[in-house]
């Protein structure tokens, strides 16, 4: 059984244009959105993505306040400029993957905002994505797309494939009157998605796809002294190990075991207890462990931390700063700044 819970990041990539899409409404709309969130799971977190001087923007971590991602908006809409919406997908994506190894009990979702003046994904471009989108949706991860335009185009459709891909789909409306109505069909959507994904009460990450999560998590370093167990609470020195984000300590075999209820769906890659640091531990010891094979503390005494009070440690007052990135999909066409 993993740890995975109901509680979704979600990420808007603001990729609307300044000289087509008016901010206000959408502002309006997002606020009702986050609200709507925040009212059936206050762990719901948010974050998001748009182009200023060319190049993405996105605050430094989610937030449980959604103010400030409406702040950020409204600050900036003067700075915003036509996003490159291969190159901002890309950063979304990677920007997910380092929180996913930092935070369990969530699924992420990526929520992309287009119109009609939005670049397109680049052909050579989309490749890419779709290798990346594969690996990652098993966090689970998700697409959306909401696309404001009266007619589909061919590289509306390469972007709904890249969102089906991850369960997702595009909501084609007609202007940004429907926003609201739009969003608000996804405030939902994704329980349904998760009910199908957990119908075993398991995720399963597919053989094909665990060297990824293998590598993405970190190896506990090994202690040659005597130390307290943070698990069994046994003083000794016997294989012992520290992880190295927050530098909890624990027995190997202690690990092994808690590893059995807090796997993300592979059997060795689990959460550190104390900070949700993603571990790994060789896998043949740890199912020798687990079968009995290898003798470890038989009372585990770890208590399940309250995933809500942890975000809420997370947050400050003034809220995640922007971090500005290079943009790895510099788009091919010369009109990139023609907005």
């Amino acid at each position: 059984m993993t740890d995975i819970s109901r509680s979704e990041d979600v990420l808007i990539f603001y990729g609307l244009t300044p000289k087509v899409t008016k901010i206000k409404p959408v502002l309006k709309a997002l606020n009702n959105f986050f609200e709507q969130k925040k009212e059936i799971d206050p762990s719901e977190r948010f974050n998001v993505i748009m182009f200023l001087e060319n190049a993405p923007n996105y605050l430094e971590g989610f937030t449980l306040n959604s103010e400030h991602i409406l702040k950020v908006l409204k600050q900036n809409k003067k700075k915003m400029v036509r996003a490159n919406i291969g190159g901002g997908i890309f950063v979304a994506i990677t920007f997910i993957i380092d929180v996913f190894k930092k935070i369990g009990g969530k699924c992420f979702r990526l929520i992309i905002l287009t119109d009609e003046g939005s670049g397109k994904v680049a052909e050579e471009h989309v490749r890419v994505l779709e290798q990346l989108i594969e690996q990652v949706r098993d966090m689970p991860f998700y697409i959306d797309v909401i696309h404001i335009s009266s007619k589909e185009n061919k590289e509306d459709r390469e972007l709904t494939k890249l969102a089906n891909r991850c369960g997702g789909n595009t909501n084609m409306i007609p202007n940004v009157g429907f926003l609201m109505d739009a969003l608000d069909s996804l405030v939902t959507k994704r329980d349904d998605l998760l009910e199908a994904e957990l119908k075993n009460s398991e995720i399963i990450i597919p053989r094909e796809h665990q060297p990824f999560f293998q590598n993405l998590a970190d190896e506990p370093i090994l202690l040659e002294r005597e130390e307290t167990c943070s698990v069994c609470f046994k003083k000794d020195n016997k294989d012992l190990v520290m992880c190295p984000s927050c530098e909890t300590i624990a027995h190997k075999s202690c690990w092994s075991q808690w590893a059995r209820t807090s796997n993300i769906g592979m059997s060795n890659v689990f959460r550190c207890h104390i900070c949700y640091n993603l571990l790994t531990i060789d896998q043949n010891y740890v199912q020798m462990v687990q079968r009995g094979e290898l003798a470890s503390e038989e009372e585990i005494k770890i208590e399940v931390l309250d995933l809500q009070k942890y975000l809420e440690e997370l947050e400050t007052d003034e809220g995640p700063k922007i971090i500005k990135v290079e943009d790895q999909f510099l788009p091919i066409t010369s009109d990139y700044e023609g907005f």
